[in-house]
C-alpha cells in the first residue's frame, strides 16, 4: 500500500515539473527592459520618447507625435499600454458630428443644423424660439464665437385687384361697353387687359394687377 503511495506521489511530482517547465518555457513573458519599453511605444505610437521613469511593474514614458506630446503607462510584464494621456498641443483628431450634436445639445438646446468647414463646426441651435449660430473648434469643442440669428420677415404679399375693379378703372378713363377682359400674369404682379368700345372709338387699357395703375392705352384707328 505504501509503495502505491510513494509511486503516486512521484507521479504529481514529475507532472508539476512538466507543467511549470512547459508554462516557463512557452507561456513566461520575460518583463521589458527600459530599452525594448522604449522601441514598443515609438513602435507601436510612431512617436520619440523623451523620458521615461520606471515605477514597480511600469514605465511611464513621455513621448511626442506630431507635435503633440503624450504621457503613456506602460506594464512591463504584459507589454501593454493601461493609460495614455494627451500632455501638451492639439489633438489630430477632429470630433465627429454625432459629438459635436451632443455637446452642443446639452449645453444650448436642438441642433437644427451641423456644417463643417475645414476644422470649423458651424452649428444652428433652437432655443426657447431663439435661433443662434454657434462656431466650435473641430478639435476641441471649444466655442468660438455666438451669434444671434434674425429671423427672416416674410415678404408681404400684395393683394391682386379683381376683374370688376379693373373694369372700373378702364371705364373711369373712357365711357362705353366692356368687350373683353383678359389677365396676363408677370413677375411683377401681372395686368389687365380691358377693352372698352363706344360708338366712336374702342380702346384697349393695360392696368397693373397690383397697384391699378393704367400702364398703357391701345386705340383701335380702324374703329
Amino acid at each position: 500500500m505504501k509503495k502505491w503511495m510513494l509511486i503516486i506521489v512521484v507521479i504529481i511530482l514529475l507532472c508539476s515539473g512538466v507543467i511549470w517547465f512547459v508554462q516557463h518555457r512557452y507561456f513566461y513573458v520575460q518583463p521589458l527592459s527600459e530599452a525594448e519599453a522604449i522601441r514598443h511605444i515609438e513602435t507601436i505610437y510612431n512617436g520619440h520618447v523623451t523620458h521615461v521613469e520606471k515605477q514597480g511593474n511600469t514605465f511611464e514614458m513621455l513621448f511626442t507625435r506630431e507635435d503633440v506630446k503624450y504621457a503613456a503607462i506602460l506594464d512591463v510584464t504584459t507589454q501593454q499600454v493601461t493609460d495614455l494621456i494627451m500632455k501638451e498641443g492639439q489633438s489630430k483628431l477632429l470630433l465627429t458630428e454625432k459629438q459635436i450634436r451632443q455637446m452642443v445639445k446639452k449645453e444650448y438646446g436642438d441642433v437644427e443644423s451641423v456644417m463643417l468647414t475645414g476644422s470649423i463646426y458651424t452649428v444652428r441651435v433652437d432655443n426657447e424660439k431663439m435661433q443662434k449660430d454657434l462656431t466650435l473648434d473641430g478639435y476641441t469643442g471649444e466655442l468660438l464665437a455666438e451669434k444671434k440669428v434674425e429671423p427672416q420677415e416674410q415678404p408681404i404679399e400684395e393683394p391682386i385687384i379683381t376683374e370688376q375693379q379693373a373694369i372700373q378703372i378702364a371705364l373711369k378713363q373712357l365711357k362705353g361697353e366692356v368687350d373683353s377682359v383678359d389677365f396676363e400674369e408677370t413677375s411683377e404682379g401681372g395686368y389687365y387687359l380691358v377693352e372698352i368700345e363706344t360708338q366712336e372709338d374702342e380702346a384697349t387699357f393695360q392696368i397693373h394687377a397690383v397697384s391699378g395703375k393704367v400702364l398703357s392705352v391701345t386705340w383701335d384707328d380702324d374703329h
